[in-house]
């Protein structure tokens, strides 16, 4: 390819995209909803959230009734060494209350018929049922039922740790976003800045032929802006490659098709808050790692209440009231029926001699406990630094873009001079390419500077937890909002 194809190749590349360019500006938020709207790995977080809403009614349903039964026929010998036939129909219903105490109702039907009766007055064959309400009070381990209030507090912990994390998911999303929307915006600029200058190099190479005609320049001259214009080409087909490769990556991670056209748009940031304490006071009410950590510290104290309780010996108060009844025919063929009532009062003790265990499980948690202070305060003084690094470096970045535009004027104004010198033969070639590379370099150097800016105060947004409230906003109220800000 000659280089008279090589540059209406590279015209039609600088051309190309310009057609397209309102259809497809995108600002930072429009991105990030585009993302949020479609990436799938966001649903796993989601399930994560609906499923911790299910250990709640886990805890719940230990105060439901819980229903035991049996039934058996059998055929044995007796004590007296004669067979014996029976039928035994057993069924108890019980229930955990708030309190820890439980209730329970049982009953039992029995059918018994032995070969030999041992007595004229007992029935042969015997029908007996039985029916018991019972009562426990824990009085030691158990007492109030910290297996349930704790498991409600633990339930609640979960749900909160899974939103936190659903919402740290996010923020890590967004970070990645951010990122490489603002390396696509400066290859953007890089691109713009390129094809500027090819543009110029190709306007002057045009002007130096042109005075070659008439004699007022020389073949160096000629020589020097070929040079600086394939120089030029060179670099813009270098970042039209890298272009390509970000533009890709962005699409995929809003699900557009791989070459659909993106053009990055810069908002106006005209000013922001810059109370420090406050800022600092929303982060640590918004951010999910403080949520995290404050809910690790109260699952370990959690724990601690729940292992205390574990090593308590078991002290029960166990109070029965019931019925039996006897019924059958004896031998004589007389019908026997007797009933009376039955009750029981008794306490119940139980002690652990080896409490290892418990005390291990005791200690574990104590030391969760320490680990999640150390953390909540990590934390806590992590937001401090960042907060003020970032509305520090926001400041620093403001007096960039500021003097970065005093040089780019500069500039501007020292190329026009020297082109216009160059013109009336008081400046050569070479004064004048230097003076279009300052230029160029200035106008990526603000454009650098600006598109620092936007991402420092994008950065400080995600991690106060502004950004997600403009998402829905559309492109005007955003600008309004950040103005106001």
């Amino acid at each position: 390819m000659n280089v008279k194809n090589y540059i209406i190749f590279v015209c039609m590349i600088i051309t190309m995209p310009v057609i397209a360019q309102d259809k497809s500006e995108l600002t930072i938020y429009q991105v990030m909803q585009r993302v949020l709207d479609r990436y799938p790995s966001l649903k796993i977080s989601e399930m994560e959230v609906a499923q911790s809403l299910e250990q709640r009614k886990q805890v719940e349903s230990q105060l439901g009734w819980i229903l035991n039964s049996s039934a058996g026929i059998n055929h044995d010998l007796t004590g007296f060494g004669t067979p014996s036939d029976s039928l035994d129909i057993n069924g108890e219903i019980t229930r955990q209350l708030k309190s820890g105490s439980s209730l329970s109702l049982s009953g039992g039907y029995r059918y018994e018929d032995n070969s030999l009766s041992f007595s004229p007055s007992l029935p042969n064959p015997a029908h007996t049922t039985r029916l018991d309400l019972s009562y426990r009070i824990p009085l030691l381990q158990g007492e109030n039922n910290p297996l349930y209030s704790q498991g409600l507090i633990e339930a609640e912990l979960s749900h909160d740790l899974a939103k936190a994390n659903q919402l740290l998911t996010h923020i890590t999303l967004a970070e990645k976003v951010k990122d490489l929307y603002y390396a696509t915006a400066l290859t953007q600029a890089r691109l713009d800045n390129a094809k500027e200058s090819v543009q110029r190099a190709q306007k002057f190479k045009a002007y130096i032929n042109k005075n070659i005609k008439i004699g007022l320049a020389e073949e160096k001259d000629r020589l020097q802006a070929n040079a600086q214009l394939n120089s030029k080409l060179s670099d813009l087909s270098s970042i039209k490659l890298t272009w390509e490769k970000q533009k890709s990556s962005l699409n995929r991670l809003m699900l557009e098709d791989w070459d659909a056209d993106i053009q990055p748009k810069l908002l106006n940031f005209k000013s922001f808050d810059q109370n420090l304490n406050t800022i600092i006071a929303i982060t640590k009410n918004y951010h999910p790692a403080i949520k995290i950590a404050d809910a690790n510290l109260s699952l370990a104290e959690s724990q601690i209440n729940t292992a205390r309780d574990t090593m308590k010996d078991n002290l029960d108060f166990v109070v029965s009231v019931g019925t039996r009844t006897s019924d059958g025919n004896n031998a004589s063929g007389n019908s026997i029926s007797e009933k009376d009532w039955a009750g029981a009062v008794r306490f119940e003790y139980r002690h652990l001699f080896d409490d290892q265990g418990v005390n291990a499980k005791l200690k574990q948690a104590q030391l969760q406990k320490n680990i999640a202070l150390n953390e909540v305060q990590k934390i806590s003084d992590d937001i401090n630094y960042t907060v003020s690094g970032l509305i520090s470096e926001i400041q620093a970045a403001k007096v960039a873009v500021a003097s970065a535009l005093d040089k780019l004027n500069s500039e501007s104004l020292k190329l026009k001079e020297a082109v216009q010198r160059y013109r009336n033969g008081r400046a050569d070639t070479d004064q004048v390419i230097q003076f279009q590379n300052d230029y160029s370099f200035s106008v990526l150097a603000y454009q650098s500077q600006r598109i620092g800016l936007n991402q420092r105060i994008i950065a400080l947004d995600i991690f106060t937890g502004r950004f997600w409230s403009r998402l829905s906003l559309p492109p005007a109220e955003m600008g309004e909002m950040e103005a106001k800000q």
